[in-house]
């Protein structure tokens, strides 16, 4: 039996979107909680869906688990958008970097999407970045207000250092 966790942290970023994931999840399987607060036993035929890697963490020691990016791509009547080969930069989460079927099915995903990836230098298990939550890359910002998430820093600060990042 698969069963979705939401992810905290996700839904509290993006309550509108993580609404909309969760109630794609929700007509297809049964919907968890706080992967922290989880005490449900689980039988070698359970998979946790999870599309955040700290909620991986948390359960791989006790179920199956597959990121959602995972299950979209085998799942057969998903319907994608068209982007009409946009070009695109791809920055791989370093929290994956021991997860190749993580990297491979974002980027299947993006081709069944018409996107055209520019993949950067640093990809795959070589990344060293993993958005404004977990932001650890050395950066001047970041070293004055290291006691502070960069997701909690002021918008233009964060929008300044992702874009040296990306440069």
């Amino acid at each position: 039996m698969d069963i979705f966790f939401p992810s905290c942290n996700f839904t509290k970023a993006s309550p509108k979107t993580a609404k909309m994931i969760r109630d794609y999840f929700k007509e297809r399987m049964s919907v968890a909680g706080c992967c922290l607060y989880d005490k449900k036993e689980y039988t070698s035929n359970d998979t946790a869906l999870v599309l955040c890697q700290a909620c991986r963490g948390q359960l791989e020691s006790k179920i199956n688990t597959k990121t959602i990016w995972e299950y979209l791509d085998e799942d057969p009547n998903f319907i994608f958008p068209n982007y009409n080969h946009q070009k695109m930069y791809l920055q791989d989460c370093f929290r994956d970097k021991d997860h190749p079927e993580v990297h491979q099915a974002i980027r299947n995903l993006c081709k069944k999407m018409n996107i055209e990836i520019i993949e950067i230098e640093n990809n795959k298990e070589k990344s060293t970045f993993c958005g404004n939550l977990h932001f650890t890359e050395f950066h001047p910002i970041i070293e004055e207000n290291k006691d502070t998430k960069l997701s909690k820093l002021p918008e233009e600060l964060q929008i300044q250092v992702m874009k040296d990042y990306a440069l």
